[in-house]
């Protein structure tokens, strides 16, 4: 069935994607192929004025390649893909007549290399419109002429950033580096295209500074430093991706699309790559598996009880949603705090060109500060982020259940506190649920979603649908201790604080798992954390499995002493200097001078695998890929190894 409609209007070529049973239109060989035809057919009728690539779908351009066909390719196969794609796009750059790309919707990889082979590029103001080249999140590059084109059009300082970056940028932010000409409402963008068209053929650029050797080479090394100093070298895609860019700019395109082709037949086999691949579709079926055949309720007003650190960051994410927050705390100053939080949070997005001005305002404006009780009844949900005391948490429930309608859905944003036992002081506890949002909220993507054995199908299903209106990724665990994420995290976290009693260097345990692909060291993890907060989530499962976990002793002196991380300005580091350096007073409270052991990342890593199996085995999560995704959306387990169940059976070995 055609993928694509080409059409003429007077002297205009229109070219449509519409692929056919799909909310999506991606490149796969038969719709390249199909492409190749129509702009054959350009070049061979009559002079047209211009060719203008549009979309009919209502919120995707073009998402890109067909990640499957990568997969099940043949080394031959898809060698001929890429060629493929190289020549088409290469016709479409040669064709005599003006182009333009209408961008509305989704725009990434395959797709922008297609814009970029036109002339010029023109996007909608609109949500849905993110445009960028994600591959070396992908563990590839772009291979279709995105990695020769990009640095020529718009200089290798900015298509390093955007390449290396591997992410999908608003319009605003898009225009900003280069990649579109102009920004336009979705009502304007097919007639504002054709003035663009108008222009004629589009002048290539030059940067003779910028491209120069010495320049280029300046360029290449402090990004190679960047890239390795975040990377640690885990991520061969993009490091091929760094040294094609930076060739680009060099020799002829011809020569850079054979090093693009190399490079990618190189990358695609790797595991590394297989395992981003993986994560790729697991967040895809994140979005769209329902857990329940419950019909989910509509959720509009919200209350967020407590304006803490985790209350605040929930009440600004909902708010940025479009849901009408209360957020309420009985303390004065906790609501100022957390007022200006959001605020801080909302300015911070609007200098990265996230959120326009207007867009911040608007989310301030759905958010009520207020103290003590108030009436809760409009509400369609409570959230709450009280101190981590059961005690406390069991009053706030035990009040809330007597202050909202029958109807309305409780839920509670604790990291390990058991729900059944908030559930024996609300009424109707059939709608209360756990709702885990991890710290900080507007960078995580995770929300575990916590089931108690009285949490009915309906509520799970209405917070699955809530989570994923907010734009997270939900992940439905049991009401175990620790639930899921902390619990397979904790014994990896007790395990450093045992090294570090022993005498460990808390720099080289916390190299060492840097070096391992993860995002934070072990011990700086438990600062950020916040020893006291670490302290109750260890007690709690000491308490649940008194056979394994043990409470590490260094904890509780250091807490005893207030050393209680970042939050107290010293934990295993002191904080507020120039330097974040390890902390003397920290250090006098080892008891030990073990020497570290052979293979340490490994020895920490292979914790979280074994919690993880035991995880699988109790039911806790569904799947092995879900706890996976879990972990790595949680706590930034490295993607490129692909969760710590994929060594369930084949534990990670030097």
């Amino acid at each position: 069935m055609p993928n694509l409609h080409l059409q003429r209007d007077g002297d205009r070529a229109i070219l449509t994607f519409d692929r056919e049973g799909s909310s999506a239109n991606i490149f796969d060989a038969a719709t390249l192929r199909e492409l190749d035809s129509l702009i054959a057919e350009v070049e061979n009728s009559p002079p047209w004025d211009g060719l203008l690539i549009v979309s009919a779908k209502p919120s995707i351009f073009i998402a890109g390649a067909d990640l499957n066909a990568f997969l099940k390719a043949s080394p031959e196969e898809f060698d001929g893909l890429i060629r493929l794609g190289q020549s088409v796009f290469n016709r479409v750059q040669r064709l005599r007549v003006p182009t333009c790309a209408a961008i509305h919707g989704a725009c990434a990889g395959g797709g922008y290399e297609l814009a970029l082979a036109c002339d010029w590029r023109i996007a909608s103001n609109a949500k849905a419109t993110k445009i960028g080249l994600p591959e070396t999140q992908l563990g590839i590059l772009p291979a279709w002429g995105g990695s020769t084109r990009l640095p020529n059009r718009i200089g290798l300082p900015k298509a390093l950033d955007v390449i290396l970056g591997g992410k999908l940028h608003a319009a605003e932010a898009a225009r900003r580096k280069g990649l579109v000409d102009a920004v336009v409402p979705k009502e304007v963008l097919v007639e504002q295209a054709w003035k663009l068209i108008a222009k004629g053929k589009r002048h290539a650029a030059h940067y003779p500074f910028l491209h120069s050797p010495p320049v280029r080479a300046y360029i290449a090394k402090k990004a190679t430093q960047t890239l390795q100093e975040k990377t640690r070298g885990n991520y061969p895609g993009a490091t091929k991706a760094l040294a094609v860019a930076c060739a680009a700019t060099s020799g002829t395109p011809e020569e850079s699309m054979d090093r693009e082709r190399a490079a990618i037949l190189e990358l695609v086999p790797l595991p590394q790559t297989r395992n981003l691949i993986r994560l790729f579709f697991l967040n895809e079926k994140a979005k769209k598996d329902q857990p329940v055949a419950a019909t989910p309720k509509p959720i509009e007003q919200v209350a967020v009880i407590g304006a803490g650190v985790m209350g605040s960051g929930i009440a600004h994410w909902l708010a940025s949603r479009g849901h009408p927050v209360l957020l309420q705390d009985i303390d004065d100053a906790a609501l100022a705090r957390g007022m200006q939080a959001i605020e801080k949070l909302l300015s911070q997005a609007v200098q990265k060109h996230v959120i326009t001005r207007v867009e911040a305002q608007h989310t301030l404006d759905r958010i009520t500060p207020v103290r003590g009780s108030v009436p809760l009844t409009r509400c369609d949900l409570v959230i709450e982020a009280a101190v981590e005391d059961l005690f406390i948490k069991r009053r706030v429930f035990s009040d809330l259940s007597s202050r909202v309608r029958p109807d309305c859905l409780l839920a509670t944003n604790t990291s390990a506190l058991p729900v059944h036992e908030l559930a024996e002081v609300v009424d109707h506890p059939a709608r209360l649920v756990g709702l885990h949002f991890f710290n900080p909220v507007s960078r995580m993507p995770l929300v575990e979603v916590v089931r108690a054995e009285t949490t009915s199908d309906e509520t799970i299903a209405t917070a699955f649908a809530l989570v994923r209106q907010i734009a997270k990724s939900p992940v439905l665990v049991k009401d175990r201790p620790g639930f899921l994420v902390n619990r397979i995290l904790l014994p990896y976290l007790v395990d450093a604080g045992v090294l570090f009693e022993n005498g460990a260097d808390p720099e080289v345990v916390d190299k060492a798992m840097l070096d391992f692909g993860m995002p934070m060291g072990p011990l700086r993890l438990i600062d950020e954390v916040g020893l006291d907060v670490a302290l109750h989530v260890a007690k709690t499962l000491a308490a649940a499995f008194p056979d394994r976990m043990k409470v590490p002793a260094i904890l509780e002196a250091m807490v005893e002493k207030r050393l209680l991380g970042k939050k107290s300005g010293a934990g295993f580091y002191t904080y507020g200097g120039k330097k974040t350096a390890p902390n003397p007073d920290a250090l006098k409270l080892r008891t030990g001078t073990t020497a570290l052991p052979e293979g340490l990342p490994l020895r920490l890593a292979n914790r979280m695998t074994e919690e993880a199996s035991r995880c699988l085995d109790e039911g806790v999560a569904a799947s092995a890929d879900e706890i996976d995704l879990a972990m790595i959306l949680g706590t930034g387990y490295p993607p490129f190894r692909g969760g710590p169940l994929r060594h369930r059976d084949n534990p990670i070995t030097p």
